[in-house]
């Protein structure tokens, strides 16, 4: 059985040249074919440019145009490897003198009685040799997260690319998702079911062939098309940095020509946006649910049921009495309102801050947080199993004697020889019954909200600009693994594999990552624990500390940083 990943794409390139032996690794979102392959500074892609999207998703919808066989063995692989978890829904798409053949349909029909109920297929032929579809395909993944790759590549992308056709691969917002899944209902439910009658009777059809003149003219005009000079300047010469995949223009000259991004003034990131964006892209905001909050074990009782107004004015003075009853001692209170509180004490250590009450969680290190979450609320729900048992109204009969005992002492606090009434007692107990009651669901602990959040470039103003919480989010970042090398306290409270959350929380390329736990990596930790504390109290511009932290994570390159503390004190020493 083939796997996903063996396919080799090869694009087609305008210009000559041997690539490199090493095929690039896109990482989402990008466009292909990457003008370093069309280019040919560096190799085809290894696979299918989206792979490890594909390798990632449980599920693929979408249209695909002219299939062959290729596509047809991907698809089998996609599904074999994944253990029975992964599904798919395609409308495929034809058209007359199109790749696929009845013998690729009949495949199709046999992989769909093959993982009957996982994967699915409608036909849907195009009226005639000029239409031409979409080729859209949705990808979801465990998390809910999507990702659509779309553009004009058929043969889901395993076949030859021009320079001119632009496929993107992005992950897309809730609303975009939903727009897709209208899109497509749609498209099934017009197109016709994919049949072996269907299959087997499907036109064969192909081009006439031209004459050999015609090539020739085509060609010519082609040669004459990518030649011709605009205002009596030659055709510019086209380099593409192989490390960046920066596009430059020059003249004959070689002197710089503007781009046309330029010109329309489209906003370019440089490395350090770029990088930082895509951080962005690889977590969520992350916060506790409140609402979802099991409220304290402590219930409030009336202070009327002890005699007492709960509210009392004389002039411009007034007071407030209030009177709360547990159902167990304080030192379980205590435990179980420790517990009960887990999601906000476990949240930091799997998180990073942005800003004030905002925390940031790589996609990578949910699991891992949850997988705590999970261990805490058993821990919560042990202890409160072991106090209470299952039936709440046989444990407060056991507490009920004392119940009322300390009830009766603070009756008699405010009625010196009187006693509670019976009835007090027994709200009391309802009181307490009620909260216990709250505590019988499934989750004792309160859940937590993901949400998107993004690294946005624009025009600063006055009041606002992206880089003070990029600094704090990259700050956690280069922080994370140094403290954990060098702070004896802390993986206190951390309920994770140390490789595990190293690796899942390591969302920049950390340089350190690589040696880390090493004599070597823990010296270097301290030092360059040192630069992160004066950049985070620097008054150099922050957008320029955000480069010289980023440079420090990614390559452990201080001198920027060095250079931009020395600047910095030279500045404020002549200021003074």
């Amino acid at each position: 059985m083939p796997s996903r990943g063996r396919f080799v794409v090869h694009c087609s390139t305008e210009t000559s040249g041997s690539p490199v032996s090493e095929s690039i690794q896109p990482n989402v979102p990008f466009i292909w074919p990457e003008p370093r392959v069309s280019a040919g500074v560096v190799a085809p892609y290894a696979s299918l440019p989206f792979d490890e999207v594909a390798r990632s998703s449980v599920s693929i919808f979408g249209v695909a145009s002219a299939i062959d066989r290729q596509a047809v063995e991907w698809m089998e692989a996609y599904l074999a490897d994944s253990a029975g978890e992964t599904r798919m829904r395609l409308v495929v798409s034809i058209q007359p003198t199109c790749r696929t053949t009845e013998a690729d349909l009949l495949e199709l029909v046999r992989l769909a009685e093959r993982y009957a109920g996982r994967a699915a297929f409608r036909v849907y032929p195009e009226r005639s040799l000029r239409d031409r579809s979409s080729n859209l395909l949705c990808f979801s993944a465990r998390d809910a997260s999507a990702v659509v790759v779309l553009g004009p590549a058929e043969n889901l992308g395993l076949g030859p690319t021009s320079p001119s056709q632009a496929n993107i691969v992005t992950s897309v917002s809730a609303p975009t998702l939903e727009a897709c899944r209208k899109w497509f209902d749609y498209l099934w439910g017009v197109a016709g079911p994919l049949q072996p009658e269907i299959a087997a009777s499907m036109p064969q059809l192909v081009i006439p062939e031209g004459d050999a003149e015609a090539a020739r003219l085509w060609r010519e005009y082609r040669t004459r098309c990518f030649a011709q000079p605009q205002g009596g300047a030659a055709q510019p010469k086209v380099s593409v940095d192989v490390k960046t995949g920066e596009v430059t223009l020059t003249d004959h000259n070689d002197r710089p020509v503007e781009s046309p991004t330029a010109e329309l003034g489209v906003p370019k990131l440089d490395g350090v946006a770029d990088g930082i964006a895509r951080v962005f892209e690889q977590g969520l905001l992350v916060a506790v649910d409140k609402t979802s909050r099991v409220p304290p074990l402590e219930a409030p009782v009336k202070p009327e049921w002890f005699g007492v107004d709960s509210f009392k004015q004389t002039g411009m003075v007034s007071s407030k009495t209030s009177f709360k009853v547990a159902p167990f001692d304080e030192a379980t209170l205590k435990k179980v309102d420790r517990l009960r509180r887990a999601s906000g004490d476990i949240l930091p250590h799997y998180t990073y801050a942005l800003a004030d009450g905002m925390r940031w969680i790589p996609k990578a290190a949910i699991p891992l947080f949850e997988a705590a979450l999970t261990e805490a609320n058993d821990a919560a729900k042990k202890l409160l199993g072991v106090t209470v048992g299952d039936d709440i109204d046989a444990f407060l009969s056991t507490q009920r004697d004392r119940i009322r005992a300390d009830a009766q002492r603070m009756y008699e606090a405010y009625h010196p020889g009187g006693k509670i009434p019976e009835t007090a007692v027994g709200n009391i107990l309802d009181e307490l019954k009620a909260r216990l009651g709250k505590t019988r669901g499934e989750a004792l602990i309160p859940k937590v909200a993901y949400s998107p959040v993004a690294f946005s470039v624009g025009k600063d103003t006055a009041w606002s600009s992206p880089w003070g919480q990029a600094f704090q989010l990259i700050k956690g970042v280069a922080e994370f693994p140094r403290e954990a090398m060098t702070s004896r306290f802390f993986w206190q409270g951390v309920r994770a594999d140390e490789d595990e959350l190293i690796q899942a929380m390591n969302v920049a390329g950390d340089h350190l990552v690589v040696e880390y736990g090493s004599r070597k990596a823990k010296q270097r930790a301290e030092h360059e624990l040192a630069i992160i504390k004066q950049l985070e109290s620097s008054q150099a511009d922050v957008r320029e500390r955000c480069a010289a932290l980023w440079a420090l994570v990614t390559a452990g390159d201080d001198s920027v940083a060095c250079e931009l503390l020395e600047a910095a004190a030279r500045t404020g020493a002549a200021s003074a």
